[in-house]
């Protein structure tokens, strides 16, 4: 005979106190409710990739230029991205 466990929400709609066996009795989502877990699965969280992904490029600077540039507030990666694409254009570099 299968040992029966006790209901999580006790008679006053109050949710009791887990205790040690009661995770042995709990089950997976995937099995409970699928088309959530598969939702979930395949959900993308986040910015979507990018086509031209961007490289990481590490070159050294004057402290000056530096604190110029942080300064100028949040976003600061685009605004110098901005300026050295002008000179590329530009043909100043």
């Amino acid at each position: 005979m299968r040992k029966t466990h006790s209901p999580l929400i006790e008679k006053n709609g109050e949710v009791r106190p887990l205790r040690a066996g009661d995770q042995v009795h709990a089950s997976r989502l995937r099995d409970s409710f699928p088309d959530l877990a598969a939702y979930a699965q395949k959900r993308k969280v986040g910015r979507p990739k990018s086509a031209a992904k961007k490289q990481l490029q590490s070159f050294k600077l004057s402290p000056d230029v530096i604190a110029s540039i942080r300064s100028s507030g949040a976003g600061y990666n685009v605004r110098v991205e901005a300026v050295l694409r002008e000179a590329l254009n530009e043909g100043r570099i």
